[in-house]
């Protein structure tokens, strides 16, 4: 191993140390956000179309334990699919536990946390490095999938919790995770509000489009949640309309 891998390997080891962290933190902010609803709160509608605040509890709790079952089984040489019953399975446990009180709620967010602190190796621990079937991956990645998806379905619960609140460190993990929303077929950059061209996408060359603005609001609209201030978009310094995202990257590849 030459001086570069062995610094990429360590970039990546405190990455992923960063997120269990920090998704440990987000999931204790999810359970005191729930233990200040009532009963018609967590029925009410969230940001998401279609789901209620249970329905983002049910799918935080469903996608961790997914993520848990991942680690479990790689941290004993097997693989095995994310959800039991692939998708529909998913969607229908989604449907089931979006139904519950705010009580039952909270004990199955509790047991997540519990499993999930279980679950992940300790630092430095080969088991990391680990196979898994989700993204075709390794249990890092798994861990960085669950960073994403908690600290972004936080901020889908609607209880004043904002893109506001993600570090810069997970920020740029998401930079790199959903630049390929951007349109392949034209040169685009991001450019942060310090003038740092965060990423250029598309053919090579001159972008022909940039689109600009403070990190976070950059990421929140990759993400397709409301930043507080849309991104600008221009081309050739003048405005035109933000470029429209493909669809979140698919599960079934890395």
């Amino acid at each position: 191993m030459n001086a570069n891998e062995d610094s990429t390997d360590v970039q990546e080891q405190m990455l992923v140390a960063e997120a269990v962290r920090d998704s440990a933190a987000a999931l204790e902010k999810v359970l005191v956000a729930v233990a200040a609803l009532d009963e018609e709160a967590v029925r009410a509608p969230s940001p998401l179309p279609d789901w209620t605040r249970g329905h983002v509890l049910a799918h935080i709790e469903g996608v961790g334990n997914a993520h848990a079952r991942q680690a479990e089984f790689a941290a004993r040489g097997e693989r095995i699919q994310a959800y039991d019953g692939g998708m529909s399975g998913r969607n229908a446990r989604i449907e089931e536990g979006a139904g519950r009180t705010v009580a039952e709620h909270q004990v199955a967010l509790q047991a997540l946390a519990a499993r999930l602190a279980d679950a992940w190796p300790a630092d430095g621990d080969p088991r990391w490095q680990g196979r898994v079937t989700f993204r075709d991956g390794t249990v890092s990645d798994v861990a960085l999938a669950w960073w994403r998806e908690v600290r972004i379905h936080l901020v889908d619960l609607g209880v004043g919790i904002g893109p506001a609140s993600w570090s810069e460190a997970l920020c740029v993990h998401l930079l790199d995770f959903l630049t390929s929303r951007l349109p392949a077929e034209e040169a685009i950059e991001l450019v942060a509000d310090d003038g740092e061209v965060r990423r250029a996408v598309g053919p090579d060359g001159e972008a022909v489009l940039q689109v600009g603005g403070a990190l976070r609001e950059l990421v929140a609209w990759l993400a397709g949640r409301e930043p507080q201030e849309r991104p600008r978009a221009t081309a050739s310094g003048a405005p035109v309309e933000l470029p429209t995202l493909r669809p979140w990257p698919s599960a079934e590849r890395r």
